[in-house]
């Protein structure tokens, strides 16, 4: 086993502390640059390895390039994955953990940025700020965005209370907002600390003034924010994504926008990304973002360093501690 690592997240080529990371720890980083992998597949990938005369021992990489077996079985010579991100659903993790290559990812770093940028949504879809800078810049001044919704004193709904869910939370205390969850289970001191409810979904579509999703994909809650849940929701609601994409079915959400169904929607995350066309282009009630939720430059670092560290302890043999299961 050689101290090779392809390096394939362009968060992480920008921290020049995170290559130094695994230089200090004896490791070699080869960087596949993202100007050089745009729109690059697992196939892509998988063809880019093969062509390597020394395949690396580790791949230390992001979230924008989704890889399963063919790749896992594929891959000559790959032990280690580190991952420089929390989300690992891009990946096939069976198929990986099944051939024996360890997968780590780098949790709770980033949650603050996130919960920052779900607030942005929130303020700027109720709000209209995003259309009232498109008017003033236009010298159209008010037009359209005179009228916008009150944020404060609203109730809050949000799907999965872990520590991105519990730091959006904590920001809506000081918009006095009253606070309910849905869960797997009730977490009863993050309940007390919050003030926050423990509710069943449908209680949640049908009461909450903001809809928000801060859970993991899964099985269970792929396309949760879909037509069936809508219908329960309040026509003044706004509903935000700032997890994954494929939690929300974008389509039932343009349709509901454009037909009144709910008022908004905030989205920072999509099934297929890049995103460069969506009906949802056309909803000046719909504010979307690049999947930028964890890109604040103190979390970026973090996030890298981090990630660099794994990498360095895996290929000298040693755990990590957030080495993640394939079951």
């Amino acid at each position: 086993m050689n101290n090779k690592v392809l390096i394939v997240s362009f968060s992480f080529e920008q921290e020049p502390e995170a290559f130094q990371a695994l230089k200090d720890g004896g490791l070699d980083p080869v960087l596949l640059a993202e100007k050089d992998r745009e729109g690059f597949t697992e196939d892509d990938l998988l063809d880019y390895w093969n062509k390597m005369e020394e395949k690396p021992s580790g791949i230390l990489m992001g979230a924008d390039i989704q890889l399963g077996r063919k790749f896992a079985e594929g891959a000559e010579g790959l032990k280690y994955i580190s991952l420089n991100c929390a989300g690992y659903d891009h990946l096939d993790l069976p198929a990986f953990c099944g051939k024996g290559i360890t997968v780590c990812n780098v949790p709770r770093q980033n949650f603050d940025a996130v919960a920052d940028l779900a607030w942005g949504l929130i303020l700027s879809v109720m709000r209209k700020i995003v259309e009232g800078d498109r008017n003033i810049r236009s010298g159209k001044w008010c037009d359209g965005v005179a009228r916008g919704i009150a944020v404060s004193r609203k109730t809050m709904g949000i799907i999965g209370f872990g520590a991105i869910g519990q730091a959006v939370a904590k920001r809506g205390i000081g918009f006095d907002m009253d606070v309910i969850y849905n869960d797997l289970f009730e977490n009863r001191e993050a309940s007390e600390k919050y003030n926050a409810k423990f509710v069943d979904r449908e209680t949640l579509f049908k009461e909450a003034d903001i809809i928000i999703s801060t859970c993991p994909l899964t099985e269970d809650t792929h396309h949760l924010i879909n037509r069936d849940s809508i219908a329960l929701m309040k026509k003044s609601a706004v509903v935000i994504n700032s997890s994954r994409g494929g939690i929300v079915d974008a389509q039932a959400v343009y349709e509901a926008v454009r037909d009144g169904k709910i008022a908004g929607a905030g989205l920072d995350v999509f099934e297929e990304e890049p995103l460069y066309e969506s009906p949802l282009f056309g909803l000046d009630n719909v504010v979307l973002t690049p999947h930028m939720g964890g890109l604040a430059d103190r979390e970026i670092h973090n996030v890298a360093m981090q990630s660099a560290y794994h990498m360095v302890s895996l290929l000298k043999g040693e755990t990590t501690g957030t080495e993640l299961k394939g079951e």
